[in-house]
């Protein structure tokens, strides 16, 4: 069985759009998006969108809905996503558009709405929905329109029967609900021991098609679909022997999706090196042989990119190299595309034994693309690190589990760097998550179990909450499992509390904080406890489930003068904890009242009544004392006093204030009392309306 380069419903394009060209090609977004995650609650922000093929009138839509977008070059767009955008936690898709002639929408990449976890990822199993007999690679996409993600997944055969003789294979669909579940649609026949497969709108009617690798009979089965989950037979061009990797991408820049296959060419036993079979699209589901340029032995992963920075799509395809035997280092032809459909062999650097997938993605945040190689018979992962000329160099080999047979692209703990998921295919029943550190490195956080042997993977946020999940596809149930982000994460609102000046020994008005379990764990409390000078009751229960609120209450009563600050603290078992919510008050020994005086209305140029405001010292000392009337207009009020320069200990005066408005309308100014009693200028806020 071999296993296509897993991807999302990969749309993707040839050439950098310049001004004069009549067509625009199909855009085409690198990961990652800058940023690719925030924590919910927060404002406007720019997002950059890098990738190949922009044009002056792009547009990038969040959930298909236009942004406000900069054309930066052919390779960067900025957009403002506005903060009801990112309110709560969720995942936006992120495409681009290029407009017609030609044009059209490029491959998603997805920003997550999420709190920045850290190396607290965990998950859990979800479901598990039996499908077919001998299953192979898995994309996602929304296949029926419903803005949930829904898999197709590549079943060989449908029972050990039909295996034996050789009858065609099936595509099964599974429908999600945004939950984390799937349900089964109708299952579209593929050829004959399908192996491989990639989606993408081939048709161009906006909705999700499918190509489908054939290793049995030497195709590709073109599946379109209808918008609704359903899909009928388009074409099945010839590609060459065992065919076992597909890719999508507008290799010649007339804005109709190609495709790019992988196979043993003209050799029926592969005993010579392998090709990619470049496909043309016509843009109504047809395709027709433009080039079949060589590669190693037994190719089986082939991904798409601008390598060069020349603004047409290049290839990286995985293979065994020169050892048609695959027992020693396997290797990654580099193939530069011309922007015509005719790609050149640039490099060829090594990888591990028996390289079996291929993923693309800046691991190392320099604007280049990078490689991640799953190498089956060497149980680690290639990084090799581009250099932006279309040559890689290996940075790191991290473990996995044993014989990793896929790897996909994602960011899982919200920190705006490319993470690692492969599938540990003996022994471990595992998938492992490896988080990136933003140099290259990777080192493995997570290696949840699925019950079974993982043969392919995915990546998505099935279930809508804004984390990254995993879909498995499970070799020896035969099912796909779903494998659910389950980090609780506690998230507070207002993340800060600030009460002020408050007398000596007083007790404050209450102040609320929210505490919400925003993770997809339940959040066990341990302990809730506030600093000195500031007390807290709660009604969190020792367990807050996913998605509820519980309420903090803090007061405020300082023990002595000046500047107090806090924290209230809570320990439990989410991402960070224990986590604080900083509390910040001030003490004095003087208080003043009222601390607002309103006068209403008064005729332009008359003097109001006088009103009084009393001032206590409630210390054991004189304190000095200081006044000013500041603000928007000081000019329209007057203070006198009875107060002097001091106050003594257990004493009170009186402030007399008047109004005398310069103007009509609404006039404010503020009295601010300086005093060496602690909490100073203390301030009392005027109001007055001019007529």
């Amino acid at each position: 069985m071999r296993r296509a380069s897993i991807g999302f419903a990969t749309l993707v394009l040839g050439l950098v759009a310049a001004f004069g060209y009549a067509q625009a090609p199909v855009p085409f977004i690198n990961q990652p998006l800058v940023p690719d995650a925030v924590a919910p609650g927060g404002p406007d922000f720019t997002l950059t969108v890098n990738g190949t093929g922009f044009v002056s009138n792009s547009t990038v839509n969040w959930n298909g809905s236009p942004l406000a977008t900069t054309f930066v070059s052919g390779s960067k767009l900025t957009a403002t996503v506005p903060a009801a955008d990112t309110a709560t936690g969720s995942t936006g898709w992120v495409t681009v558009v290029n407009p017609a002639p030609g044009g059209g929408t490029s491959n998603t990449a997805f920003f997550t709405v999420t709190a920045n976890v850290g190396d607290a990822v965990a998950f859990s199993l979800a479901s598990s929905t039996p499908v077919g007999y001998a299953l192979g690679a898995v994309a996602a996409g929304d296949l029926n329109g419903d803005g949930k993600l829904d898999l197709a997944v590549i079943d060989e055969c449908t029972d050990p029967k039909s295996c034996e003789f050789g009858f065609p294979g099936v595509v099964d669909i599974l429908l999600g609900d945004g939950k984390g579940n799937f349900s089964g649609a109708p299952a579209p026949e593929a050829g004959n021991e399908p192996d491989a497969l990639a989606a993408g709108d081939f048709n161009r009617d906006g909705k999700l098609d499918l190509a489908i690798a054939n290793g049995g009979d030497g195709t590709v089965t073109i599946l379109l679909g209808d918008g609704t989950g359903h899909f009928t037979y388009g074409s099945a061009p010839g590609v060459g022997y065992g065919p076992g990797a597909v890719a999508v991408g507008d290799f010649n820049g007339d804005g109709k999706l190609d495709l790019a296959v992988t196979s043993c060419g003209g050799d029926p036993y592969c005993g010579s090196t392998g090709v990619v079979a470049i496909l043309s699209g016509d843009g109504a589901g047809n395709f027709t042989l433009a080039s079949s340029p060589p590669t190693g032995y037994y190719p089986q992963s082939v991904a798409v990119g601008d390598f060069n920075g020349d603004g047409k799509l290049d290839l990286a395809v995985a293979s065994c190299g020169s050892d048609r035997f695959c027992g020693s280092p396997g290797a990654v032809s580099i193939l530069l595309g011309d922007g015509t459909g005719n790609f050149t062999l640039a490099s060829s650097p090594a990888t591990g034994v028996d390289p079996w997938s291929v993923a693309v993605g800046d691991f190392n945040g320099d604007g280049n693309l990078d490689l991640a190689i799953a190498n089956y018979h060497s149980n680690t992962v290639s990084i090799l690190l581009g250099d932006g000329t279309g040559n890689f160099t290996l940075a790191s080999s991290p473990a996995t589990g044993d014989e990793p047979y896929s790897v996909a692209v994602g960011d899982f703990n919200g920190d705006s760097i490319l993470d690692l998921v492969v599938d540990d295919v003996y022994n471990s029943n595992t998938v492992s998550v490896l988080l990136g550190d933003g140099t290259g490195d990777f080192t493995v956080a997570a290696s949840p179990p699925i019950g079974g042997v993982p043969v392919a993977v995915a990546v998505g946020d099935f279930n809508s909450d804004g984390k990254l999940d995993v879909a498995a596809v499970n070799g020896s149930l035969p099912a796909v499992s779903v494998l659910l982000q389950s980090v609780p994460v506690a998230t507070f609102s207002p993340p800060s509390l600030k009460f002020g000046m408050q007398l000596v020994g007083t007790a404050s008005q209450p102040q609320n904080v929210t505490l919400t379990n925003s993770g997809a764990k339940p959040l066990e409390i341990g302990g809730i406890t506030a600093s000195a000078n500031f007390s807290e009751t709660n009604n969190c229960s020792s367990s807050v489930a996913v998605g509820a609120s519980c309420t903090i209450t803090v007061t405020f009563r300082p023990l002595g003068i000046g500047t107090f600050t806090g924290t209230v603290t809570i320990t439990d078992n989410g991402f960070n904890s224990p986590q604080t919510v900083p509390l910040t008050g001030a003490g004095t020994m003087v208080g003043l009242s009222p601390s607002t005086v309103n006068f209403y209305t008064q005729t332009v140029g008359t003097t109001s009544a006088a009103q009084t405001v009393t001032m206590t010292n409630h210390g054991y000392r004189t304190v000095n004392v200081g006044f000013g009337l500041r603000g928007s207009n000081p000019g329209d009020f007057a203070q006198t006093n009875t107060c002097g320069n001091s106050l003594a200990a257990g004493a009170s005066c009186t402030i007399s204030v008047t109004f005398t408005p310069q103007a009509k309308g609404s006039r404010t100014a503020t009295l601010n009392v300086v005093d060496n009693g602690g909490g100073s200028p203390q301030v009392v806020t005027l109001k007055g309306f001019g007529m």
